[in-house]
């Protein structure tokens, strides 16, 4: 997806586009995504949050005042506005990955792919990411691609899966439909009882 491996077969297309070996090309493209490491730390290196998030945009040659414009904006779009002189190796993991996410923002992506968004995140963050997630999908209309091994995320919220199992794609579709595929069952087991057993840990928490 980020390019670290070569296809060698098939064409890629993306915003309307065929992609090419153009280096032009592939530039102006790269422009438009925003890739979320797994882990967040990977992510974040300046004293401070503002400084952090604000990294992409003055890389851009913006003028300071749109850099702060769009600073602000980001922090307020995860809820982390009011942390914003923080360090961010002082925050939590779940707010490490907010930050991260408002360091994407600020280059107003189209594109959002994540790399396990809820890894290591409990369930009252996970929908506080969720709500995030929606409103940058509604509101700015941002599509977002993301892996995950959440099924009970990817049923009630993805409107499309992708199943892969061993590197191959086994279903393509309504995660609806496809969580209850016979193919995917043979990998998966009953999702029932996958499901039942999330909600029973829900029911705890």
């Amino acid at each position: 997806l980020v390019g670290l491996l070569k296809p060698k077969s098939g064409t890629i297309k993306i915003f309307d586009e065929v992609l090419t070996r153009n280096r032009k090309q592939l530039w102006k493209v790269r422009q438009n995504i925003g890739f979320l490491f797994q882990n967040p730390d990977d992510q974040l290196f300046a004293p401070t949050i503002e400084e952090d998030v604000g990294f992409g945009a003055r890389n851009l040659k913006l003028e300071q005042e749109e850099v702060k414009k769009r600073v602000e904006w980001a922090l307020k779009a995860v809820n982390l506005y009011d942390f914003k002189e923080y360090s961010p190796f002082n925050l939590s993991w779940g707010q490490k990955k907010r930050a991260s996410l408002a360091g994407l923002l600020v280059m107003n992506p189209k594109l959002l792919i994540l790399d396990e968004p809820f890894a290591n995140l409990d369930f009252k963050s996970i929908y506080s990411h969720l709500e995030i997630f929606e409103k940058l999908r509604k509101e700015e209309r941002m599509t977002i691609l993301f892996t995950t091994h959440n099924l009970f995320f990817v049923e009630n919220w993805a409107d499309k899966m992708l199943l892969l199992n061993s590197g191959k794609g086994i279903f393509e579709g309504d995660p609806k439909e496809g969580l209850y595929h016979p193919e995917v069952k043979k990998i998966l087991g009953s999702y029932d009882q996958i499901h039942n057993l999330i909600q029973k840990n829900q029911e705890k928490d």
